[in-house]
């Protein structure tokens, strides 16, 4: 599916949920400068054409700015990302690693903004050790939208267990 069929049937979903409005071309441009890479073009369009969050599988993407609607555990991916940014911790994921969307019982979608087509990226802290809990996922995030676009939900899917003895 190209980019701009994904965007129509994304603002379809939109216009029959009532998702917030697009946001600012300014919370874009902040989010980019905390993670110190562009948002993957897709993801941008997506914020700035068609709606600021609620997008994708059923638990749905964050909002980029508070909406007053809540579509994950965080008011929205810009204070979550503030936040991140006033700590440094060796174990948290790299900077150009952003949530997307949380599955509950802290598994994660992570998007990639250091690869243009935006990787995606698993987060399962309950069955990896601390330093295999966040890993590369086999698609992007068109690949990830177009087969949710299609009726299907995935769930992160770690690698096999390696012989790492905190695993």
């Amino acid at each position: 599916m190209s980019e701009d069929e994904i965007i129509e049937r994304v603002q379809a979903f939109a216009q029959t949920h009532r998702l917030p409005p697009p946001a600012s071309e300014e919370a874009v441009v902040e989010l980019e400068a905390i993670v110190g890479w562009p948002m993957p073009t897709l993801l941008r369009r997506l914020y700035l054409e068609v709606a600021n969050g609620g997008f994708g599988p059923s638990s749905r993407v964050m909002s980029l700015t508070h909406t007053g609607q809540w579509f994950s555990d965080e008011e929205s991916l810009l204070q979550f990302m503030r936040a991140a940014a006033a700590h440094t911790d060796p174990s948290d994921p790299p900077r150009h690693t952003v949530p997307l969307m949380t599955l509950g019982c802290a598994v994660w979608w992570f998007v990639d903004f250091s690869t243009p087509d935006g990787r995606m990226w698993g987060w399962e802290p309950n069955a990896r050790c601390e330093q295999h809990r966040l890993f590369p996922e086999r698609f992007t995030l068109a690949q990830w939208l177009t087969d949710w676009l299609d009726g299907n939900r995935a769930f992160p899917e770690p690698p096999p267990l390696t012989d790492c003895p905190d695993c």
